[in-house]
């Protein structure tokens, strides 16, 4: 017994041994530049606890953790300047945007507890692209961070990818919260289903068959609670105008399916959590012109 033991032994020794040379050969490229130290607290994370920590017990993460990311995809982390970037987006589109109409309790109560930022895209096996999630009103992950352009900010990919996604994860939370009127689900009876990846889209495709069924974008046909969060990020981040443009693309009957889904959004919104959509909609609307002025990648 004790000679296989110390024979176990030496070959755990080994294969150890195997393991650490094999280490020190490959090429450890960080995506965080020199002097950003992954262990301890850097300035941007000391600005997370002040932006974010601090006021609204968020926990701001642009560190990759295998325990918060979805294991079934594979991705990489958000750089550290876009993250930077992204952080103080969020803060001015988002979190300045409801303290502006709300006051700061609101998010201090209702906010999540957790954003992740992940670099890359999270891609379904129907092709269809991951742009964020909300795990039980306690984690929202936004994706594609890596895709900003600091050099020259697309405001498409800035509205898209990130403060649209925020919007629409944080209506989840709302809904989660406290739930809207059934009568919304009665309006559509099309919904696709998984099949949503095959209806044609406007904001990606440029073609007007998820407008002219009813649907501000091609996902809000997969289910009424994605519906439902569509209409209100679309109205709030691409403006009241772009709304308006899009009842004009889909028909009478489309349209008409339009405006009563988003009455009871509206209705909603004001009667369990007295947020005005349309003094919203201006307020996010006003800063979104205001991010030319944004320093993005230095902390202030």
């Amino acid at each position: 017994m004790n000679k296989i033991y110390y024979l176990v032994v030496a070959i755990a020794a080994l294969v150890s041994f195997v393991s650490c040379n094999n280490d020190t050969d490959l090429d450890h490229k960080s995506i965080f530049p020199d002097g950003v130290d992954k262990t301890t607290q850097n300035e941007f994370d000391l600005w997370v606890l002040d932006n974010y920590t601090y006021p609204y017990n968020i926990q701001f993460e642009y560190r990759y953790s295998d325990k918060e990311a979805h294991v079934e995809y594979d991705v990489v982390p958000a750089e550290y300047d876009k993250s930077i970037a992204v952080a103080k987006l969020v803060r001015h589109l988002w979190v300045d945007a409801y303290n502006e109409l709300m006051g700061r309790d609101f998010l201090r109560q209702y906010s999540p507890r957790m954003i992740q930022l992940i670099g890359s895209a999270e891609y379904k096996e129907d092709g269809s692209e991951v742009l964020g999630t909300a795990e039980g009103g306690m984690k929202i992950f936004l994706n594609k961070v890596n895709l900003l352009d600091l050099a020259e900010p697309d405001m498409s990919v800035i509205r898209f990818y990130y403060i649209k996604t925020m919007y629409h994860e944080f209506g989840h939370i709302l809904q989660q919260t406290k739930n809207y009127s059934t009568e919304f689900n009665t309006i559509s009876t099309d919904y696709q289903g998984p099949s949503w990846v095959n209806v044609g889209d406007y904001e990606s495709r440029g073609v007007t068959e998820a407008l002219e069924m009813g649907f501000i974008s091609a996902y809000a046909s997969s289910e009424p609670g994605e519906d439902f969060v569509e209409i209100l990020s679309f109205y709030v981040v691409y403006g009241k105008e772009y709304w308006e443009r899009m009842l004009s693309l889909a028909g009478e009957s489309g349209a008409e399916k339009m405006l009563r889904k988003y009455a009871l959004v509206k209705d909603y919104l004001k009667t369990k959590w007295e947020i005005d959509i349309e003094k919203l909609e201006r307020i996010v609307q006003r800063r979104m012109e205001e991010v030319s002025d944004l320093k993005l990648t230095t902390l202030d």
